[in-house]
């Protein structure tokens, strides 16, 4: 996909995307906000980085130069970023961005598991979540080791210490990200 991009450090984006999760690091602990919020944005903020980071990549693809690949876009766009298993799977099999059983990304992926539950399940686990018993009681001691949120039943209980992690696994898995990347972009994003 043509040169690879020399980054300092981390692309524009992916430094923007550290920046607001320090920005949220700072309203860890304030009475007006609570740790699902944080958790939240969290995932929200990486998840803006993500999608700009595919978005770079169709971009730098040319694609979008030929009918037929505006075509496949046309069809099959939304897909890349419609939950975060299509969003790992574009990314290694469509840009060659292998990040699916990283540490960073299995760490990240408990913080995805848990904002499933407080935005789907209302602050409880999913029925998706707890259909399967095996795969319950894993995740729910991934949340447990990984972010520290404990369950009583299928409640989610989120302390501060839970989203300082939550922050923490997020700007592991930006730096994580960004270091893939880099061996796909040929420029900044």
């Amino acid at each position: 996909m043509g040169r690879k991009a020399e980054f300092s450090e981390l692309t524009s984006s992916g430094e923007k995307c550290i920046t607001t999760l320090s920005r949220l690091s700072l309203r860890v602990g304030q009475p007006s906000v609570t740790p699902e919020w944080i958790l939240v944005d969290s995932v929200t903020t990486v998840e803006v980085y993500v999608d700009r980071a595919i978005n770079a990549l169709v971009a730098q693809s040319n694609l979008t130069d030929s009918m037929f690949g505006q075509a496949v876009l046309a069809k099959l766009g939304d897909d890349m970023s419609s939950t975060w298993p299509a969003r790992f799977d574009w990314l290694g099999e469509g840009f060659d961005v292998k990040i699916k059983g990283e540490k960073f990304a299995q760490d990240f992926d408990a913080v995805i598991e848990c904002r499933n539950g407080i935005i789907h399940g209302s602050g409880n686990l999913t029925k998706r979540q707890r259909s399967n018993f095996v795969r319950f009681t894993e995740l729910r001691r991934r949340l447990l080791s990984v972010l520290d949120v404990t369950t009583h039943g299928t409640k989610l209980i989120l302390s501060d210490d839970s989203a300082r992690r939550a922050l923490a696994v997020s700007r592991d898995f930006a730096y994580g990200f960004d270091r893939a990347l880099r061996y796909q972009l040929s420029t900044d994003f």
